[in-house]
């Protein structure tokens, strides 16, 4: 029987500017929500790898649409 594999959202894995039509960030949008933890944490890795895993770990490309529009958007 075959196992089920998780798989990440791929918006994870665009561009910025591609996943966004408001961006013109080329930065993948895993590294932007990475940078943006990291910059809200005094640049705790742990305390990044524990915030980032829920974006990580989604069934859906939509919390992840909803922290960005909420977080990044400028």
């Amino acid at each position: 029987m075959a196992e089920a594999v998780a798989t990440e959202p791929q918006i994870l894995n665009k561009a910025m500017s591609e996943a966004f039509d408001w961006s013109q960030d080329d930065t993948p949008v895993r590294v932007a929500i990475w940078n943006y933890f990291m910059e809200n944490n005094d640049h705790s890795t742990e305390k990044t790898l524990e915030l980032i895993k829920p974006y990580i770990d989604a069934t859906s490309e939509e919390p992840i649409r909803e922290f960005v529009e909420a977080n990044l958007k400028k």
